[in-house]
C-alpha cells in the first residue's frame, strides 16, 4: 500500500531519533523492510521522502478532485441516486465523459 507522507516522516524520525531497526519499523509502519529502507534512501540522497526524479506511476485520474466534490455532493443530496444518473450528470454539469 502506499504510504502516507506523514508516515514517512514518521519513519525517517523513527530511526534517527529513537534509533529502531529496519524491522521494528516495518512492524510499527505495516510495510516490507525494502520499503524502509527505500524512504530512509530517499531521504538520505535526496532530503525528502520521495524520489524527486521518479516518474509518476499508474494511469492519469480521469475525474479531479472538482469533479469528485461534485459526486460527493450529488450523493449527499439525493443518497439513492443510481450510478447511470451520476454519470449523466456528471457529464451535463461537469463536461466529463
Amino acid at each position: 500500500p502506499h504510504l502516507s507522507e506523514t508516515l514517512k516522516e514518521r519513519i525517517i524520525e523513527w530511526r534517527h531519533a529513537q534509533d529502531m531497526s529496519a524491522r521494528e519499523i516495518a512492524l510499527l509502519a505495516g510495510c516490507s523492510e525494502r520499503t524502509i529502507y527505500t524512504v530512509l534512501r530517499n531521504h538520505r540522497e535526496y532530503n525528502q521522502t520521495s524520489n524527486p526524479h521518479a516518474r509518476p506511476a499508474g494511469r492519469p485520474r480521469v475525474l479531479d478532485q472538482a469533479d469528485l466534490t461534485y459526486i460527493s455532493s450529488l450523493i449527499h443530496a439525493n443518497p439513492t441516486i443510481y450510478l447511470d444518473e451520476i454519470q449523466e450528470q456528471l457529464s451535463e454539469v461537469r463536461k466529463t465523459e
